[in-house]
């Protein structure tokens, strides 16, 4: 549960539906199922290898297993989910104040183009939520893996799967769902091609939180006895679960009310508190859904803190304590920047998320593949797996298969900076 609360984040719950919605519906969804178990399980598998293998983050991990480079390459992933987190959190603050609305039962009485022009223009209340949310991270860091990160994922992640069920018999319910669902569920084979590939590609590794941090950092705990390839294939059903079930809550309703599907990122922010506000009860079910989506982006937040407080722990001396305290103030400082610029956090994200975190997963992939070499990466892969061994194949695929899948991503990354940067 911990893992996949790490893996169920924004990725699932924002971005995934307005994923499918803006490439094609049925013909994504299809087409990231296939990606999932041909690149981000495999991914994954060798992220959790390093990690175990290593009982160490990123920093760590890199070094000790001789990479050339390793330590300043791990320190250019530990700086990279600093960037990322500090944008990141504010979104989450997005959310929490959203929730807060729809709780209060005003969702109905909202603009909701408004209302975001506000809340972004608004840097005193961004500022405000943001702080929020890092204390509540704080607070869970401060007690540690297994009493605050453990703990709050296994009463949290089933939660927040019940909650997703509720929210989909409403959405299911609705007049006109039912084109809704067939645009999700069938895919138009015709839709298919180079750029829904490559969206579905960036998304299994967005959804996964792949990218030689996350799942490095929380596999270095993990006991000897673990099955890796079982707790990958479930880490990776997990999250797309998640997903496909936000999926039914978001694209039949909107269909239903006849709003943009292609409305990108604002689908969330804009859209739905369109379709609860013209929704019967609409309140109580938007409480639920921002709710859910709080709940799912906070843990994702702890995820990323404790790739920064284990860094500091393990590599600068300091104090758990301490580490929560200076990585929360400093996320805090650095995330108004994005409070105050929605071009500054979409540039960002450009480059630290959608370009960085491939780099990273590529390391970790060179780093078993090319370092440590056949023999020694197979003995860790297998190590607790007492069914059917993990054999040369996915060795040879994670060596040169998915790399080439992660140039791709990083080409189409890089295309889009320099379209900002140069227009």
């Amino acid at each position: 549960m911990t893992f996949i609360g790490v893996a169920v984040g924004l990725g699932n719950v924002w971005r995934f539906p307005y994923m499918v919605a803006a490439f094609g519906g049925g013909a994504f969804l299809l087409v990231y199922l296939v990606v999932l178990v041909l690149f981000g399980i495999p991914a994954l598998m060798a992220e959790l290898t390093i990690g175990r293998m290593t009982r160490s983050g990123p920093v760590g991990a890199f070094t000790s297993i001789g990479m050339p480079a390793g330590r300043p390459l791990g320190w250019a992933l530990f700086a990279t989910v600093f960037m990322a987190v500090s944008y990141y959190t504010v979104i989450v603050g997005w959310v929490l104040r959203y929730f807060l609305v729809a709780a209060s039962g005003k969702i109905d009485a909202i603009n909701p183009a408004t209302f975001f022009d506000d809340l972004l223009a608004g840097l005193a209340g961004q500022f405000l939520m943001t702080a929020i949310v890092l204390v509540l991270v704080g607070a869970v860091l401060v007690m540690g893996i297994r009493e605050g990160v453990e703990r709050i994922s296994k009463i949290g992640m089933p939660l927040l799967f019940v909650l997703l069920l509720v929210l989909i018999a409403r959405s299911l319910t609705l007049p006109g769902a039912g084109a809704g669902l067939k645009f999700y569920l069938f895919p138009d084979f015709s839709r298919i091609d180079v750029g829904v590939v490559t969206a579905a590609l960036g998304q299994v590794f967005f959804s996964l939180s792949l990218g030689g941090t996350f799942l490095v950092t929380y596999a270095s705990y993990l006991p000897a006895n673990t099955n890796l390839k079982t707790t990958a294939v479930s880490i990776g059903l997990g999250e797309t679960l998640a997903a496909v079930l936000a999926g039914f809550v978001i694209v039949p309703a909107a269909v239903a009310f006849g709003l943009d599907l292609e409305s990108g990122p604002s689908l969330t922010f804009i859209t739905v508190p369109s379709i609860f506000g013209q929704m019967k009860g609409g309140s109580i079910f938007a409480a639920l859904f921002f709710g859910l989506l709080f709940f799912a982006a906070f843990l994702s937040a702890v995820a990323a803190f404790e790739v920064l407080v284990t860094t500091a722990v393990d590599h600068l001396g300091w104090r758990r304590s301490k580490a929560v305290v200076v990585f929360c103030t400093a996320s805090l400082l650095a995330g108004t920047l994005a409070m105050m610029s929605l071009d500054y956090m979409l540039t960002s994200d450009l480059f630290w998320g959608s370009t960085m975190q491939p780099v990273g997963s590529a390391l970790t992939l060179a780093g078993l593949a090319w370092v440590i070499g056949l023999g020694k990466t197979l003995d860790a892969v297998n190590e607790g797996n007492e069914g059917r061994p993990v054999g040369k194949l996915w060795y040879y695929w994670i060596k040169y298969v998915i790399p080439v899948g992660i140039v791709v991503i990083l080409a189409l990354g890089l295309d889009d900076l320099f379209e900002v940067f140069f227009g």
